[in-house]
């Protein structure tokens, strides 16, 4: 009907609009799109078209939604639906600040949709506004509960400091023989903190004969048993890790450590060496909470990204820096092209901006991995005078004293990496975040 109607009035945008609904119905969304484009080419400020082309740009996950969007929101302000749509889009571009902006103006809309709702409290907690992020995952527990959206509100309550409310969201997973992990070394973490540390043993326990061939829960074991000083307790349950997972380079660094705190620096020693051998991109800062790893498309997109970023500013410091760290990724071996290009962009970096520490311990490690030993403890050494913290720069500094003459220097060094440690995991608590995908971990 429309059809003929619009035969005889091609120019009324209320019909091509019309058009569009009933096109968008049938799930025709290409015809759909075309016709409402159209109603709004004829009618700029009609909404019922700009909303209609605005939906299938959202659905469809086109560039083209978010000015639509922002089209409609000129008109009608307080559209809730477009907010709670651009909350979302704001959300996938990283960019919470926004993305709260949004929801907080998308009102009722969102209340009854545990996606949006879970969006909503991660972007909370990852400014760190955990106290406003619990009632908004309570009310996704209350939609949609299931394991992980209370997961995810016990993490949230435990950011905040509610300890007795964190473990009561737990408590049903627990009662019902969960095995998963990340509960588990939660629950753990939580018991620990009130000075539970048999309970805290026990959750720990049952996370690692649950998942045993995963590191987290050895990695937190081996935590508790140096806060304990219960070296050797941390050391046995680390062999048995390393029965499970013999190349895992963050199960031989977590021992490495125990030894260097029992005073055993050869053992320690060997255990850094191996260490880095099965993973030279291995980070001492960040081996106790676990190894990040990146998706390979994801590496590929962040390259070509630092490299047009480059050619554009090869003048910035830190965009020469940033390059030169995601060339490090792909551990390319020296004399290759990724590897030439890799130090070429550190080097430019450290000419640009003589005190960017990050770039001297890529050296420094570049260095280290290709023997050039004296040019890694130059390197190290240059970090350390920068930042008397920086514990890359002790670790390297560890491994290539033992193949100098400076192996008398590697105690003294080892006992002050320790002590950074240890006072960094004294000064924060365990920061955990919401999961990227809404309504569960991945």
């Amino acid at each position: 009907m429309h059809h003929r109607q619009l035969e005889k009035s091609p120019r009324d945008y209320r019909l091509w609009t019309l058009r569009g609904m009933a096109l968008s119905g049938a799930q025709k969304p290409a015809l759909a799109l075309a016709a409402y484009q159209h109603a709004a080419q004829l009618a700029p400020d009609y909404l019922p078209a700009l909303e209609g082309a605005a939906q299938i740009e959202f659905q469809e996950g086109s560039g083209n939604a978010k000015p639509l969007l922002e089209r409609v929101l000129a008109i009608d302000p307080n559209n809730a639906t477009a907010h709670s749509m651009l909350a979302m889009l704001a959300y996938h571009a990283h960019d919470c600040h926004e993305a709260l902006r949004h929801f907080q103006q998308a009102g009722a809309v969102i209340d009854s949709q545990p996606g949006a709702l879970t969006i909503n409290g991660y972007c909370l907690t990852s400014l760190g506004r955990f106290d406003e992020a619990i009632p908004i995952l309570t009310r996704v527990v209350a939609l949609a509960p299931n394991a992980a959206a209370s997961y995810d509100l016990a993490l949230t309550q435990w950011n905040a400091g509610h300890l007795e409310d964190a473990l009561k969201t737990l408590q049903p997973l627990i009662d019902g023989g969960t095995s998963d992990e990340d509960t588990l070394t939660l629950a753990a973490e939580i018991e620990e903190s009130t000075d539970n540390t048999a309970k805290a043993i026990e959750f720990l326990r049952a996370a690692i004969l649950a998942n045993p061939k995963e590191v987290e829960g050895y990695l937190q074991f081996t935590t508790l048993s140096s806060n304990h000083k219960s070296y050797q307790v941390g050391i046995d349950m680390l062999n048995a890790g390393l029965t499970q997972n013999p190349g895992s380079a963050p199960l031989f660094l977590a021992r490495g450590i125990l030894y260097a705190q029992m005073g055993g620096l050869t053992n320690a020693m060997d255990d850094f060496e191996t260490a880095r051998r099965s993973d030279p991109a291995l980070s001492f800062l960040g081996t106790a909470e676990g190894v990040a790893e990146t998706q390979r498309n994801e590496l590929d997109e962040a390259l070509a990204k630092f490299r047009a970023e480059a050619r554009k500013h090869p003048d910035d410091a830190l965009t020469q820096y940033l390059l030169a760290e995601t060339l490090s990724a792909y551990g390319k071996p020296e004399g290759s092209l990724e590897y030439r290009e890799e130090i070429a962009a550190a080097s430019r970096a450290l000419k640009l901006d003589p005190k960017l520490v990050g770039a001297f311990d890529l050296l420094a490690d570049s260095n280290l991995q290709s023997g050039k030993i004296d040019l890694a403890i130059e390197q190290s050494e240059a970090a350390l005078r920068i930042d008397s913290g920086d514990q890359q720069a002790l670790y390297h500094l560890i491994l290539a004293f033992r193949k100098t003459d400076r192996k008398g220097e590697i105690p003294a060094l080892t006992q002050r990496l320790i002590a950074l440690r240890n006072a960094n995991q004294a000064k924060a608590a365990h920061v955990y975040q919401l999961v990227e995908a809404p309504g569960g971990r991945p």
